[in-house]
């Protein structure tokens, strides 16, 4: 149950703060934005049990509905009487670089410090050719079939792990019938991949005319770009280019609107993301129907993530000019390398033959330091150990690697690698939403096993891989239990 406010009415800075987000828009769909707004106009502070039950009232909600919402995504800070901390989340790059220089600057940090990004700008992307392709689709009403079948010739596929085609999810939409809705995913909210961040803070137009074909293709009549909440600098970017394309009048009868997500990990799920949107708790629900089909607020919805979007350009010839360009070659693929390397970041990649050459991609290992090994594709990706890392990598793919959203955490030799699998789970027991039983229990006990010392209890472990893997509701508790089945520890195979 939500406390109950002591009768303290909110403080002046609070009151000023909940008025002014409000002004900027008092619908149900932007409370998780209303308390993001609250949180920074305090400097970081959460927002009080008494200010949110003002922000319930003043949306017409239940104290709980609310409540809810506050509590189920960690950037809110709800009821904290500290700022929300930004650097140290002890987390897998964290935990492996402690007390190294650089170290602690995380939140999707992971590669450290960095200067302020310098993003390619409106006119220098016009005089690349860019929004040629908007342009055209919205002079010539049959540019959206062409459009339709470039995309099938091109092959586009998401990158969002699945590899789902395009083109077919953009049919489904059209299908459906209604009014549909364009959500560009830039949540990134998994262990140490930054790809996305990348590609919005150097060409923030290639993405967003690639958006703006979609919704015109499909006949969307409003486009979400949601950002992770921890990318500040490239929430300015984001707005500037917003403007930027409303005032050239590219974006007519679209609606425009940057949302942050709170912090939650299960957000990189469709319909959890979709539900953060319309005001509510993040939780996923069953499929189908499928958000192509019903969506946000019921209407048929198309949403990828960053990367799709951007790379989709190249089916119209692209617009080079900036670093993220080089997506625009299908055979280059975007890593993102952190851990034990002297140089992380992201690595546009083309023609990787064995994992080992992202190490040196990356600047080598630190001194002191031999490969032990890398963690590649996120929080319930796969440890691989130093002697498969120089294997060829088409090898380790027909075994059953999958290299997902193309994190890769370098580690070394004298790295435990049951302490990092820990870790994981212990991440994927926090991200949990908790709504399924399967995956609330099994990740939690899961990451107390890997845990405690002693011996490991090896057929528990199998057993939770299978209930998660095939009982869970969404694709977190399923890929938890993947990453169970996959570990390779004492006791059990080689890896890959």
């Amino acid at each position: 149950m939500p406390p109950v406010p002591d009768g303290a009415p909110p403080d002046a800075t609070e009151r000023a703060a909940i008025a002014a987000a409000l002004t900027r828009g008092a619908q149900r769909g932007r409370l998780l934005e209303i308390l993001l707004e609250v949180r920074d106009a305090k400097g970081g502070v959460g927002i009080s049990p008494a200010g949110l039950a003002a922000v319930a009232e003043h949306l017409r909600l239940f104290p709980s509905e609310a409540y809810e919402v506050a509590t189920a995504f960690p950037a809110v800070n709800y009821a904290a009487a500290t700022p929300y901390a930004t650097e140290g989340c002890g987390d897998l790059v964290c935990g492996l670089l402690q007390g190294a220089p650089g170290a602690g600057v995380c939140r999707n940090r992971c590669d450290g410090a960095r200067p302020a990004p310098v993003a390619r700008t409106f006119a220098d992307y016009r005089a690349a050719g860019g929004y040629g392709q908007l342009r055209r689709v919205m002079a010539d009403p049959g540019a959206a079939a062409r459009m339709l079948a470039q995309l099938s010739a091109h092959q586009a596929v998401g990158r969002a792990g699945v590899g789902f085609p395009v083109g077919e999810k953009w049919r489904q939409v059209m299908a459906a019938g209604g009014t549909p809705v364009v959500i560009v995913n830039g949540d990134e909210g998994d262990l140490a991949i930054f790809k996305d961040r990348f590609i919005l803070e150097t060409d923030p137009h290639g993405v967003l005319e690639a958006a703006l074909v979609a919704a015109r293709v499909t006949g969307a009549d409003l486009v979400f770009l949601y950002v992770r909440d921890d990318y500040a600098p490239i929430h300015a970017i984001v707005r500037r280019a917003l403007e930027e394309v409303a005032a050239a009048g590219l974006a007519e009868g679209i609606g425009l609107e940057l949302r942050r997500s709170g912090g939650a990990f299960i957000c990189g799920e469709e319909t959890a993301l979709i539900a953060s949107l319309e005001g509510r708790a993040a939780r996923p629900t069953e499929r189908p129907p499928f958000p192509t089909t019903r969506g946000y607020l019921g209407r048929p919805t198309l949403l990828h993530n960053v990367e799709t979007f951007y790379r989709l350009t190249a089916a119209w010839g692209g617009t080079p000019g900036s670093p993220a360009s080089v997506l625009l070659d299908p055979q280059v693929r975007l890593f993102s390398v952190s851990g034990r390397v002297c140089a992380p970041g992201p690595k546009p990649v083309r023609g990787l033959s064995r994992l080992a050459d992202l190490v040196e991609i990356a600047g080598g290992m630190q001194n002191g330091h031999a490969l032990g090994g890398l963690v590649i594709g996120g929080s319930s990706g796969t440890l691989v150990g130093a002697a498969d890392c120089r294997r060829p990598l088409a090898d380790l793919l027909a075994e059953g690697l999958r290299l997902g959203t193309g994190g890769a955490i370098v580690f070394g030799a004298d790295d435990e690698p049951r302490a990092i699998a820990a870790r994981m789970a212990a991440y994927l027991a926090r991200e949990s939403c908790g709504q399924c039983g399967p995956c609330r229990i099994g990740t939690a006990h899961a990451a107390r096993i890997l845990a405690a010392p002693g011996p490991l209890d090896l057929p528990l472990l199998d057993d939770l891989a299978t209930v998660m893997g095939e009982g869970s509701l969404c694709a977190l508790g399923r890929n938890a239990g993947r990453f169970l089945g996959r570990l390779s520890l004492p006791g059990r195979g080689a890896s890959a």
